[in-house]
């Protein structure tokens, strides 16, 4: 199933829940994004339901994407069960080295 598009308020929530959460922070106009799309449901899928996948449009959140100091799309955030980032990936990548990258392996 493909991660669910979350607004600024609903990330900052799932955030304090105490679980972890793998933001994706894209914008519709970004061909990366897409690519990186599937690659994304891909790991959802291999990691389970321990971990919180969603998707945060940058172009409909100015302000968070700034506040966490997104300078360019797609990139993808790990933020722990305290809801203190873990890692971040900038980019396209396949699956596999996108959970390397946020260590989720």
């Amino acid at each position: 199933m493909p991660p669910a598009v979350v607004s600024d308020t609903q990330l900052q929530e799932l955030r304090g829940q105490g679980g972890p959460v793998v933001a994706d922070f894209y914008a519709d106009w970004c061909h990366p994004c897409h690519a990186l799309a599937p690659e994304l449901e891909t790991l959802s899928g291999k990691v389970g339901d321990d971990v919180t996948f969603v998707k945060v449009d940058v172009d409909a959140h100015p302000e968070l994407a700034a506040e966490l100091g997104i300078r360019g799309v797609p990139t993808v955030i790990h933020f722990g069960g305290d809801g203190v980032e873990v890692a971040r990936s900038i980019g396209a990548v396949p699956a596999e080295q996108l959970a390397l990258r946020l260590r989720l392996t």
